[in-house]
């Protein structure tokens, strides 16, 4: 086998893992979606026991009301850490980004103040100066209208010459002045909408703090209450117990034993959620480092033709024999890509999808399967390479 035709199989053999590979994405897809809504069925669930538990412990299995007894210290040292760094660190930080940013919105509105009387008196400036000039034009065009009746143009040829350069020495300096007005103008029209755009994103600003603040605040309240941070260690302490309910527990009263054992299920199939996660995302994972391996080896193989091509006087012609295990191993990717083709089915089996992908990963999928494979692919290449 010549180095494109290598070149070609290793390509194929890429674009076969990819489109598996978009199989396995399409199944997580459909993990994700359902997972999300059964995760919003099985957190009702839990608020609904945590609730109806708060007030009721005697009504349950002793065993489950020692494991609350248990956790309910550390639900205290975590409201207490809380409480601390609710007073010490997140309320005074939020808190003193909301004073900055309302300082940094009065220095700017003061600027823009300061900034004010100082254009209004150089526009002033610039408009007693232009006043003065209109006036000496004035009386210049008068005086040339003057000098110029009947021949007088001839009589004072000189002197309507003099007023006329000067006449225009005086037009340019009000085109000057009036440039420079409009300069000012537009400086306090810049500064203007510059401070107000500045402005409405402080206000912003300042309102997301001051909201962050106010519900630190009433957070702080709240932990400050003993009475208040007894009963959410109470609930904190049931909810944590209930989340990793995996065994049926009685009770006394036939609902809320009814409640538990759904619990029980619920968890157990969050549990299997999880596993279906895990088995398609360390797959994906898993194949799409076999592409990588798979490049470097292309890259280094069409490396070694083009050098072959360019020495071709002195290099003799690459001939790869592709081993055994080599082709063995990516001959399963059409079954594979066959076996998880209906991503709906296995996203509604997340435990039976985590099962089916164990086989795999200790058997052709193995590190010892990979690792042999590539072990091939290099000896292939020393092999082609060893009369160079």
């Amino acid at each position: 086998m010549n180095a494109s035709k290598i070149l070609d199989y290793l390509d194929g053999q890429q674009l076969a893992i990819e489109n598996l590979i978009g199989q396995l994405d399409e199944i997580q897809v459909a993990f994700n979606a359902q997972f999300d809504q059964f995760k919003s069925q099985h957190d009702a669930m839990l608020d609904r026991l945590t609730d109806q538990l708060a007030g009721r412990l005697d009504d349950i299995d002793p065993a489950l009301r020692m494991a609350v007894d248990q956790r309910l210290p550390m639900e205290r040292r975590h409201i207490d850490e809380r409480r601390q760094k609710v007073q010490e660190d997140y309320l005074p930080r939020r808190q003193q980004a909301a004073d900055e940013l309302l300082t940094q919105a009065q220095v700017e509105l003061a600027e823009l103040r300061a900034l004010n009387p100082l254009l209004d008196a150089r526009e002033e400036e610039l408009k007693s100066e232009r006043a003065k000039l209109e006036s000496l034009l004035e009386g210049l065009n008068e005086a040339i209208r003057r000098k110029s009746r009947g021949f007088g143009v001839v009589r004072h040829f000189l002197s309507i010459t003099r007023d006329d350069r000067q006449r225009q020495r005086i037009v340019g300096k009000l085109e000057l002045i009036n440039d420079s007005l409009l300069q000012v103008r537009r400086e306090w029209e810049d500064k203007h909408e510059e401070t107000r755009a500045s402005q409405a994103k402080l206000q912003e600003q300042w309102q997301l703090e001051s909201i962050a603040v106010a519900r630190l605040q009433s957070e702080l309240d709240q932990l400050d209450d003993r009475f208040r941070c007894e009963d959410l260690a109470l609930r904190r302490a049931i909810r944590h117990v209930l989340d990793a309910l995996k065994e049926p527990v009685s009770s006394s009263d036939a609902k809320l034993a009814a409640g538990l054992k759904e619990m029980v299920e619920l968890n157990v199939q969050t549990d299997a959620y999880h596993e279906g996660l895990a088995s398609v995302g360390g797959l994906i994972g898993l194949l799409r480092g076999i592409i990588s391996g798979l490049q470097a080896i292309h890259k280094s193989i069409d490396g070694l033709r083009r050098e072959q091509e360019m020495h071709s006087a002195y290099l003799r012609p690459l001939d790869f024999a592709l081993p055994a295990r080599v082709e063995a191993f990516h001959k399963q990717w059409p079954t594979l890509a066959r076996q998880f083709h209906d991503e709906k089915t296995h996203a509604a089996q997340p435990a039976a999808f985590a099962i089916a992908i164990q086989p795999l990963l200790e058997g052709p999928l193995s590190q010892a399967s990979i690792e042999s494979m590539f072990n091939d692919m290099g000896a292939m290449i020393e092999r082609a390479t060893a009369n160079w």
